[in-house]
């Protein structure tokens, strides 16, 4: 999970554009699936950059299973909900991170089709999912 976590959002840096539009969140992130494993993203300028493991401290610390991490892939559930109905942990200025999100939209999903086979070429999930 975490390897594909950070394929997913390097692909963002490999867009100048979106990589810019990505580092506007002038941040660090740990996202932690287990006590184990985990990401760490660095949003603080382009182009992004990502890291299938916790390395060093970060500004935001996420907390969730890798199941919940996949819903909100699959836009079957919102980070900020899942958040407010205390599914999703965090520690730290969350917002800087969740000003981003709707920008994620433009990252390439074909590598999580493999968990949803039922969309097509890896499309992105769509508003009605």
């Amino acid at each position: 999970m975490a390897e594909l976590t950070a394929e997913f959002f390097n692909g963002g840096a490999h867009d100048p554009l979106l990589g810019e539009r990505l580092a506007l969140a002038q941040t660090t992130v740990h996202i932690h699936f287990s006590d184990e494993a985990g990401v760490t993203l660095d949003l603080t300028k382009a182009p992004i950059n990502a890291e299938p493991r916790i390395i060093g401290t970060a500004e935001v610390e996420l907390f969730g299973t890798p199941e919940l991490f996949v819903e909100m892939v699959n836009r079957q559930k919102q980070m900020a909900m899942a958040i407010t109905r205390g599914e999703l942990a965090y520690e730290g200025p969350v917002r800087k991170f969740l000003r981003i999100v709707p920008i994620m939209r433009s990252l390439d999903f074909s590598m999580w089709a493999e968990l949803r086979p039922d969309r097509p070429n890896g499309a992105a999930p769509s508003e009605s999912d």
